[in-house]
């Protein structure tokens, strides 16, 4: 763990300087984020915060890490995404726009050879994998939703990457998750209730893609079974996984476009039942680490010793979902 004190402290001082001076120019510039119907910010704040966090993890990366050929492509991928989403930012695009340049992303990872073998059916892994990539990515883009949110879920799902990462021996992995860590530590200072910056779509697609792909690097334990392998991921992602799953429900239930943002995602709703919004981030951060920590216990031990808590576990969030899902809140 020593040789990650270097590239860790790295990105977290690149990553507050870069903070800073990205939100004096988005304020000069005027790049900011306006309030709206379906925005839950009640003031102007500034965006740009997404080009600190990539630029804190790329030179850092690139400077520190010997790189091998999937990372490079992973962050060749992700950072093709955050240039899609940093002219989002400026002048937005279609939904449908963004998707077409996430299938082209996700397409071009899996051409590199970043995939989950799950099956033995090729077609289907590569169905999978494109599954996964653009269904993390939008998670993210859709998480980041409330002061602190995204940005925190990213550094826990992260943290536990990393974990797998070391205990598999996969240093080079695990230091370029420990940089990703650190670039979003340096913009949480900022980002946290009351934010004074965003990520923006520069940030959370860049962050999205770098999340997804980093569940592709290394090895997974395939020999413990397929659904090892298909569980653990979900694991720890698992509150974006919900959020995204929640929101596609309730939205197609009530007829709204899925792809049109609203004040109706899992943190609005808690904090429509009576949480402030720290509170509400950290109710989701602590869901996100228990999550994770039954991640690790599957990861040590084996599917089999954990299939009871992932159980209680999902029932607990399906009836979380539908008690929220029944709350008035609904700003659409």
């Amino acid at each position: 763990m020593s040789e990650f004190i270097g590239p860790v402290a790295a990105a977290v001082i690149l990553s507050i300087g870069l903070t800073i001076t990205c939100r004096r120019l988005a304020i000069y510039l005027t790049i900011v984020a306006t309030p709206a119907a379906d925005r839950w910010h009640a003031a102007p704040t500034p965006l740009l915060g997404g080009v600190a966090i990539f630029t804190a993890v790329i030179l850092t990366s690139l400077a520190l890490l010997d790189l091998n050929t999937a990372m490079r492509g992973l962050l060749a991928g992700a950072s093709a995404l955050f240039l899609l989403g940093l002219l989002d930012d400026l002048r937005p695009f279609k939904p449908h726009v963004k998707f077409f340049g996430q299938l082209l992303v996700a397409c071009a990872l899996i051409g590199m050879g970043l995939q989950l073998h799950l099956t033995d059916y090729p077609l289907l892994n590569l169905f999978i994998t494109l599954v996964w990539i653009v269904g993390i990515t939008n998670a993210f883009n859709l998480l980041d939703n409330m002061d602190g949110l995204a940005a925190g879920i990213a550094i826990v799902a992260t943290g536990f990457r990393l974990t797998f990462f070391l205990m598999d021996g996969n240093t080079s992995e695990a230091a370029l998750a420990a940089i990703l860590i650190g670039a979003l530590f340096g913009f949480l200072i900022f980002n946290w209730n009351p934010a004074s910056i965003f990520m923006g779509d520069a940030g959370s697609l860049f962050v999205g893609c770098t999340v997804a792909g980093l569940n592709l690097l290394g090895d997974w334990p395939y020999s413990r079974g397929t659904m090892s392998v298909m569980v653990l991921p979900v694991m720890i992602l698992l509150v974006p996984i919900f959020d995204t799953t929640f929101v596609t429900i309730t939205r197609t239930l009530r007829g709204r476009p899925i792809s049109i943002g609203g004040r109706d995602h899992t943190s609005h709703r808690l904090v429509a039942l009576g949480l402030s919004e720290p509170k509400a981030v950290i109710f989701l951060y602590g869901i996100a680490i228990f999550s994770g920590l039954i991640a690790l216990f599957s990861y040590r031990y084996g599917l089999s010793y954990s299939v009871t808590f992932i159980t209680l576990l999902l029932i607990a969030l399906i009836l979380l979902g539908v008690y929220i899902g029944r709350s008035a809140h609904d700003s659409s």
